[in-house]
């Protein structure tokens, strides 16, 4: 009969110990890379940091006069700063100036020609475009104080025992922007095809005599407000697309700009949710529980540095993302002559509507997120609810966490629906505004 062998409990204790020194040198290693990356900006850049991720557009953005830092491309985020004597900061002031010359011209054409909703929207585009440049310059003012302490966050929860996630930050970064911008100079060629049309059938129709279309008729009358002060060359022909370009840029940018800010922080959020969801599965000493409350208080104050930087920009691209979605419903109800026209505007309508809903989405996704390790501790036992735990508990039921317009709304899924209730009031506004025959302009267009 054979006798089990039974092994002497010291050779277990020795068994636990070696698995104990190894799980402790392995946290000192971990503890020593993130030191290590915290100095050294070598060892930082290969960290998928959200700096690293958002410097592409933080460098389109100046091409445009908007956000003008130094050291850019950098790769210690400390380094990224605000300087007023900079070729960035004096290209944004004289963008600022042409951009104001340009809208002052506009409103006075707008003001002798006759006041409408319609004609009304390439003002409100330059101003607005002029108000979204200059609280960018502002959030470039205090840009070095928000991704600093977001450096810092990053490189606690870029390791264990936190998860990496599926996908990289830098690459749905990426994605967002490159899906953004294709979708934003798609947008801008329509535009200009359709206008193209609408003169050059214009033309064929009062003048059947003309074989030939001429481009400069085309440049003067689209660019009236330009040409009327300067001559027509090509130096001036380049600034009029280049001007008008980047004003239709720079409100693309601003959701674009949330979106990104807030896929950034809901993959940190989502991050602590998945590390609180694994720690309710097991037993969870109160060191730990105590470190993940003091890493979820480094969340909530960057997401409050966010909140006090980002919150106007986030007034301005609802309230201008509300205007110009009534203004294009306001195409539905006038007759379109050609097919491009259709074409240019469903697709500046469904463009602008997914923009906005994205901008709504991607942001929601913070606040679901923070809720998320709430729900995790109502599964934790009663007799593992330690004073830490109450503490946490306490601490996520007690603040609300999302961005918001200035603290009037806060962009979450409800607040969308929201919105869209508003723009069916807003619309009634715009047609009583607009009220006028729907007889066919083509023929009055000739005199």
């Amino acid at each position: 009969m054979r006798h089990a062998v039974v092994k002497h409990p010291f050779e277990w204790d020795r068994n636990l110990f070696t698995l104990l020194k190894a799980r402790r040198r392995q946290q000192r290693a971990t503890v020593e890379k993130k030191w290590r990356c915290a100095g050294n900006a070598e060892d930082l850049e290969q960290l998928d940091t959200f700096h690293r991720a958002i410097r592409p557009y933080l460098c389109l953005a100046q091409v445009f006069g908007m956000m003008p830092l130094t050291n850019v491309l950098s790769r210690s985020p400390h380094l990224v700063k605000f300087q007023l004597r900079s070729c960035g900061t004096c290209f944004s002031l004289i963008f600022l100036l042409l951009g104001g010359l340009k809208t002052m011209r506009l409103a006075t054409k707008l003001f002798q020609g006759g006041l409408n909703a319609k004609s009304m929207i390439s003002v409100v585009l330059f101003t607005s475009g002029i108000v979204i440049c200059v609280n960018f310059i502002s959030l470039a003012r205090g840009w070095s104080r928000l991704i600093v302490p977001w450096t810092g966050i990053d490189i606690i929860m870029l390791f264990p025992p936190y998860e990496t996630m599926k996908y990289s930050l830098r690459r749905k970064l990426l994605i967002t922007g490159c899906s953004m911008g294709c979708l934003t100079l798609l947008e801008h060629w329509l535009y200009y095809a359709s206008s193209y049309s609408n003169f050059r059938i214009q033309i064929v129709h009062c003048q059947p005599n003309i074989t030939q279309i001429p481009f400069k008729g085309y440049m003067m009358k689209e660019f009236a407000d330009i040409f009327e002060m300067v001559p027509y060359n090509s130096i001036f022909i380049f600034y009029a697309f280049f001007l008008n370009g980047t004003f239709t840029f720079i409100c693309n940018f601003m959701d674009t700009f949330i979106i990104l800010i807030s896929v950034g922080l809901s993959q940190r959020f989502q991050q602590m949710a998945n590390r609180v969801l694994n720690a309710v599965k097991r037993y969870v000493p109160d060191a730990e529980w105590h470190e993940i409350r003091m890493h979820h208080i480094l969340l909530c104050e960057l997401m409050d540095l966010v909140e006090v930087n980002m919150s106007n920009i986030v007034l301005i691209s609802c309230l201008s993302n509300i205007y110009f979605i009534c203004n294009k419903l306001l195409t539905i109800f006038t007759k379109l002559h050609y097919p491009i026209n259709y074409a240019y505007f469903w697709y500046s309508l469904l463009y602008l509507l997914g923009r906005t809903c994205a901008v709504f989405m991607c942001a929601s996704k913070i606040h679901e997120a923070s809720l998320l390790p709430l729900r995790a501790l109502s599964t934790v036992p009663s007799n593992c609810w330690t004073e830490e735990v109450q503490r946490f508990n306490h601490q996520l039921g007690s603040q609300y966490i999302g961005l918001s317009g200035l603290g009037l709304f806060h962009l979450t899924r409800r607040s969308f629906f929201g919105m869209i209730t508003t723009l069916v009031y807003y619309e009634f506004m715009l047609l009583q505004l607009d009220a006028k025959s729907n007889k066919d302009d083509l023929a009055n267009s000739c005199v």
